[in-house]
């Protein structure tokens, strides 16, 4: 299940995965925009937004709707995701396979010219988007921001990221600020919508069955992209910081029950890298499955948190363990969690480790292909770290890592920042309370899973 990539224009590609294992296809068209700033962060955020509220054939989302409705129930989705230090804005249509429509509908093609016409055929007045859609989405996007510490976990760590890398464009919020989206109105957004068409790589996924149709697929987007003014071409490869010293570490406190732990350090290596495999084992011994070293020590041995895992930043080159804990235990977990990395830096792990490591790096690699979402966020990460291997290419990296790969891999560790969010509430049985933190839990990790 290989890449076939076609480039159709100015770094503009198509790339197409042959898979039989779907009765849908998924089209994606995903523009990647550097990371400069929060308000042009705040503006591709805003962009997404506001280019789903209609287009010049269709005004409105009951009329997008209406046309997904006739397309079989297509499904539809816009959204921004900021990987190492660009931003990804995600134009995405998932639908049914040709040969399932009951009156020969080319529902593919269908689909293409909808997703055609509501990224380069948006709604306008003036050269202005419609105004009443950019402020009734500034709202909702601000709203958004603001809501962002709802989720507790997810906030220590962007907080220790902010922290961490301060003066670097990865501290930069995905969605920007608040005060950044005051900004934004119709007139210098629809001025960023088009320099984002000039300025930014664009990348094109379709996933599914298009055997016999991809020339006429390529020729339908070529088509769609053809009045575009191709100019400079950002680039948007991360700035990346090896090892650091210890910056120290920042206590915040809320009225929460359960106190949130993040220590970030540098991983000595990122995605671009060809042993960055070697790293991925290591993770996967020392923080990211039940059976790893912080698991079975700071949880199950000593008791010290509710949950413990890691969220890998590949492209950054930054790793952060996140932990939920009572406030006293705060100062015993940050030292058992840096034991086990010295422990690992020693070899202090078992054959067996490796061995279970392996099969859940394998697992995880194999199970890219249930999905189409999975196989494009796959090539997606490795076309921009120029990494490209396909999952079974690195299945057999994984089955040649060396318990010296994983040793040298864990030696590359530093450490950079501690963030806790020091909980002030000390009733232990609020039982709504912790429900909603076990809950952030497991978002979280379903997020930060990279």
């Amino acid at each position: 299940m290989g890449l076939e990539r076609i480039n159709i224009g100015k770094e503009i590609y198509i790339n197409f995965v042959e898979s039989d294992k779907f009765k849908t296809n998924l089209i994606e068209i995903d523009i990647i925009s550097r990371l400069e700033n929060e308000l042009k962060a705040s503006k591709n955020a805003l962009l997404a937004k506001v280019l789903m509220r209609g287009s010049k054939n269709f005004p409105t989302m009951a009329d997008i709707n209406r046309r997904l409705n006739h397309l079989y129930a297509a499904k539809m989705g816009f959204w921004v995701e900021k990987i190492g230090e660009a931003q990804v804005l995600m134009l995405s249509a998932n639908m049914l396979e040709n040969k399932y429509s009951l009156d020969d509908t080319d529902i593919a093609g269908e689909t293409i010219n909808l997703l055609g016409d509501i990224f380069i055929n948006p709604l306008t007045e003036n050269d202005c988007f419609k105004e009443d859609y950019v402020e009734g989405e500034k709202i909702n996007l601000i709203n958004d921001i603001l809501a962002q510490i709802n989720n507790k976990n997810a906030y220590v760590y962007k907080k220790c990221i902010e922290t961490m890398c301060a003066g670097e464009r990865f501290a930069i919020n995905n969605p920007g600020s608040a005060e950044s989206v005051k900004l934004i109105d119709g007139k210098n957004l629809y001025e960023h919508y088009n320099y984002v068409l000039s300025n930014c790589a664009i990348e094109i996924f379709c996933v599914g069955k298009f055997a016999g149709k991809k020339e006429a697929i390529t020729d339908k987007f070529i088509d769609l992209l053809k009045n575009i003014k191709r100019e400079n071409i950002e680039n948007y490869e991360a700035d990346v910081i090896l090892k650091s010293d210890f910056k120290g570490e920042t206590i915040e406190e809320m009225e929460v029950n359960q106190g949130k732990l993040a220590v970030g350090f540098r991983t000595g290596i990122t995605n671009r890298d060809k042993d960055f495999v070697n790293f991925v084992m290591f993770d996967t011994v020392y923080a990211s499955t039940p059976t790893g070293k912080l698991f079975q020590n700071v949880r199950e041995r000593l008791s010290l948190c509710y949950y413990c895992h890691t969220a890998v930043e590949s492209a950054k080159g930054v790793a952060t363990v996140l932990c939920g804990i009572e406030t006293e235990n705060k100062q015993k977990t940050v030292d058992e969690i840096l034991q086990q990395l010295e422990e690992m830096k020693n070899g202090n792990f078992t054959d067996k480790d490796i061995d279970i490591a392996r099969l859940t790096m394998i697992n995880s690699y194999k199970g890219v292909f249930d999905s189409a979402g999975g196989i494009v966020n796959w090539y997606r990460k490795r076309l921009m770290c120029g990494n490209m291997k396909s999952p079974d290419e690195a299945i057999e990296d994984a089955l040649k890592v060396t318990r010296e790969d994983i040793i040298n891999s864990a030696k590359k560790l530093t450490l950079d920042t501690i963030y806790f969010l020091k909980g002030t509430i000390s009733d232990q049985n609020d039982e709504n309370n912790e429900n909603n933190e076990s809950n952030e839990s497991n978002e979280s990790e379903e997020e930060f899973n990279v």
